[in-house]
């Protein structure tokens, strides 16, 4: 009965039970200031083996864990670049990064840009 709506609609739900974690979990290391970890996400806050999760997010995500972590991560990073002035080293901390150095390569890779280019084109683009 209702075969492929009911596993589509338990895909869903799958999906937003797994974001809102991955979600409450990113939170806590913004605020803590530490860094964001698929080993210990899943380990410690789903407690699930990280291959069976990674399964799971890239059935019910698209991803794998590790790069929904990191787009969320820059998600955040983007959203303070914008609207604060905190630097990009506080930044980097303040987004479950780590390092500088880290953030800086993740954002250039996702971005083609650094985190710096990235705010000084906001500044260009408002006095348009």
């Amino acid at each position: 009965m209702g075969g492929k709506k009911g596993r589509r609609r338990s895909e869903e739900s799958d999906r937003v039970r797994l974001a809102r974690s991955i979600d409450l979990y990113l939170e806590t290391c913004y605020r803590t200031r530490t860094v964001a970890r698929a080993d210990e996400f899943a380990a410690k806050w789903v407690r699930y083996d990280r291959s069976h999760l990674n399964r799971l997010a890239t059935e019910v995500l698209g991803m794998r864990l590790h790069e929904y972590l990191r787009q969320q991560q820059l998600a955040h990073a983007t959203r303070l670049l914008r609207t604060t002035p905190l630097s990009i080293e506080e930044i980097a901390a303040a987004s479950a990064f780590g390092t500088p150095w880290a953030f800086y390569r993740h954002f250039k890779k996702a971005f083609g840009m650094t985190p710096h280019q990235y705010r000084q084109s906001l500044g260009n683009l408002a006095a348009k």
